[in-house]
């Protein structure tokens, strides 16, 4: 587990949040930087879920930021390409509008709000280090003004001199001594040089790999009992735990804990196995 974790990035979902959520100064860094504000302050971050519908859909935030004027703001690593898909960014921020409301309130209340996604290739495909989507009026041209805002950030086209650079090559850097940025580096060294640091992020990676092992386990035994295998036959077992190792290596591709050759050394699949499992998991998305 130290080996896996002293080789983690911030890219790397599980130890993003956990380093952002606890160090709101790397959040007020990184904000000011995407955003071009110097006067910008954050008040609180963290981690929170929210089930928007009965359906099987849910939006899990990495980091949910709140600044000094009451802004907010939803910080999205995002390792794959299909996590880009537009109507994605559109499911999450109308997620964080739905959870800001409560019943009878005035929409007018509705504050600001900025869904950020950072990804290493860039989404669009223009050229650009920094997207910004918000909603326009036609015609005539003019701002819609509903306080809503999509933001991409990539590295593939950050310049390694500009400050969004810097901040896309720490995010991506495994060592601390590499990275541009104080905060972000003494973030990280907490994490990976502290023995406090290390077992409290051992912890959450027990606990982030053993809730997938349960979904995976609940899953494998559905599957089985509706093909109608038999447990006590050795081959059924046998067959249940490779089942097993699937559902726990689906789950924890759909959860981006880790990436994709942590996933089949955890999960005891070949490389080729999870690879698979994630192309048949964009499909499902």
């Amino acid at each position: 587990r130290m080996r896996i974790i002293s080789g983690m990035k911030l890219t790397d979902n599980l130890f993003f949040t956990k380093c952002f959520s606890e160090n709101p100064e790397c959040v007020d860094l990184m904000l000011r930087i995407i955003l071009g504000r110097d006067d910008l302050k954050v008040m609180r971050a963290g981690v929170q879920k929210w089930v928007v519908n009965l359906g099987r859909h849910s939006a899990i935030l990495d980091i949910l930021a709140e600044d000094s004027n009451g802004d907010v703001y939803d910080i999205e690593i995002q390792n794959d390409e299909s996590e880009a898909e537009p109507k994605r960014a559109r499911y999450y921020s109308s997620s964080i509008d739905t959870s800001l409301l409560g019943s009878g309130e005035d929409y007018r209340k509705l504050p600001e709000s900025y869904m950020i996604f950072l990804t290493d290739k860039d989404p669009i495909g223009k050229g650009k280090d920094l997207y910004r989507i918000d909603r326009m009026v036609a015609e005539p041209l003019m701002s819609f003004g509903d306080g809503s805002h999509i933001i991409y950030a990539n590295a593939e086209n950050a310049g390694s001199d500009t400050a969004l650079g810097k901040l896309m090559a720490d995010l991506m850097c495994a060592e601390p001594c590499k990275m541009h940025y104080t905060e972000i580096r003494n973030a990280v060294r907490k994490y990976k040089e502290t023995k406090e640091g290390m077992a409290v992020m051992t912890g959450e990676f027990e606990r982030a790999l053993e809730r997938a092992r349960e979904i995976g386990a609940k899953e494998a035994r559905a599957k089985a009992l509706e093909e109608g295998r038999i447990e006590g036959i050795n081959e059924g077992r046998l067959e249940g735990i490779s089942e097993g190792r699937r559902e726990t290596a689906r789950s924890m591709i759909m959860d981006g804990i880790l990436p994709l050759d942590k996933v089949a050394e955890y999960s005891g699949l070949s490389i080729e196995e999870v690879e698979c499992l994630k192309e048949k998991a964009a499909e499902y998305k």
